[in-house]
């Protein structure tokens, strides 16, 4: 009798699932929702081409492109390079291979590149040589207007990866908090 006794506490320990999936889901909606709103440092439409920002502390950034959903975009077009303007020197810019994206129901956004950088100021430009620039400008297929190159505060993939995990696993634990105990009589 003491067995069955342990099997119905135990009805009511899967119960208690319930709230640890709604906590576990909810923390992980609030880390998904900070990638979406990574703060954002400087805003340059595409068709200039040159722009300079000042960066207030060092750490790790990102370049994102953002423009219109459904869009042609330059993507494959832009050769960005970013230089530091008081010692003049080239920042390393390190591509993004998963095209991390950011949508909204009329716009989107692609993390281009990762860089590290020290507090200062910094000059972004779009290409190096004059012939690519005014194939740029020109180009009549891509509105180069609708797009904008962004610098934002990095956010790390394994945050999104823990989140979107979290959210998972939340839905797993109120499920069975809640299905097990209700489906099986014990």
């Amino acid at each position: 009798m003491s067995w069955l006794q342990s099997i119905n506490d135990f009805k009511y320990l899967l119960f208690l699932l319930v709230p640890v999936g709604i906590y576990l889901m909810v923390i992980s909606i609030k880390k998904i929702t900070a990638f979406a709103k990574a703060k954002m440092i400087y805003e340059m439409p595409v068709s200039s081409i040159d722009g300079s920002f000042t960066l207030e502390e060092s750490g790790k950034y990102d370049i994102w492109l953002s423009g219109k959903k459904y869009s042609v975009s330059p993507i494959y077009n832009l050769d960005i390079k970013l230089k530091n303007n008081a010692t003049g020197k080239s920042v390393i810019l390190y591509p993004d291979f998963f095209r991390t994206t950011a949508n909204s129901f009329k716009d989107a956004r692609v993390k281009l590149y990762t860089f590290s950088v020290e507090s200062g100021s910094y000059n972004i430009s779009l290409t190096d040589s004059v012939e690519e620039r005014e194939n740029i400008i020109n180009n009549r297929g891509i509105d180069y207007k609708k797009f904008s190159i962004q610098i934002r505060e990095n956010v790390q993939g394994l945050t999104i990866f823990l989140g979107v995990l979290g959210i998972i696993l939340g839905f797993m634990a109120i499920d069975v908090g809640l299905v097990f105990p209700l489906l099986y009589k014990f």
